[in-house]
């Protein structure tokens, strides 16, 4: 019997040597809910973690809500204690596929892929689709997307006060590099 665990062992973990991962842990997410003629409400995030298998196109992403950087102090407050409650929920996560994905035929060049998923804010999951810009690079590979987000599917009320101000949907932008792991 213990010969038997140690054999599945061997076996799971030479799987996982085989397969190639390419990391990041200081991938770019931007989000802006600015409207027009007011005072910009964008965020930065250079922390975001992200991890794809390029045998078989999965990816994972996870996003620090606190590590998000405002211009301005009061709104990283606001944002934090007021919106996103990230001492509750203090990460948000995407787990999907890279569509059609195969690492051996991506070249110096951006092509298009369709990244099917789930994310989660606020304890709330919600599937996504989006199509991302990726290319190989001397290191790996870099990855490009953009998507909409509605705040309120993500339980995430705009006071009336600054309703005119906040957009009700987000425009959530990607940069990651990723290397070998």
């Amino acid at each position: 019997m213990k010969r038997l665990i140690l054999i599945i062992a061997l076996i799971f973990c030479s799987s996982k040597i085989s397969s190639q991962q390419l990391y990041t842990n200081k991938g770019e997410t931007i989000f802006d809910g600015s409207k027009e003629s007011f005072e910009p409400i964008k965020a930065i995030n250079n922390n975001s973690v992200s991890i794809i298998d390029t045998e078989n196109g999965n990816i994972a992403a996870l996003i620090y809500i606190k590590d998000f950087e405002f211009r301005l102090g009061l709104m990283q407050e606001h944002f934090n204690e007021n919106y996103m409650y990230s001492s509750k929920f203090p990460k948000s996560t995407f787990e999907g596929v890279i569509q059609n994905f195969n690492f051996e035929k991506l070249e110096n060049n951006y092509t298009n892929f369709i990244i099917e998923g789930e994310i989660e804010i606020k304890g709330v999951k919600k599937n996504i689709t989006t199509v991302a810009k990726i290319k190989k690079t001397v290191y790996g590979i870099d990855l490009n997307t953009s998507f909409n987000i509605k705040l309120s599917d993500y339980k995430i009320k705009i006071p009336r006060l600054v309703f005119k101000k906040i957009d009700e949907n987000v425009v959530v932008n990607l940069n990651y590099s990723y290397e070998k792991k």
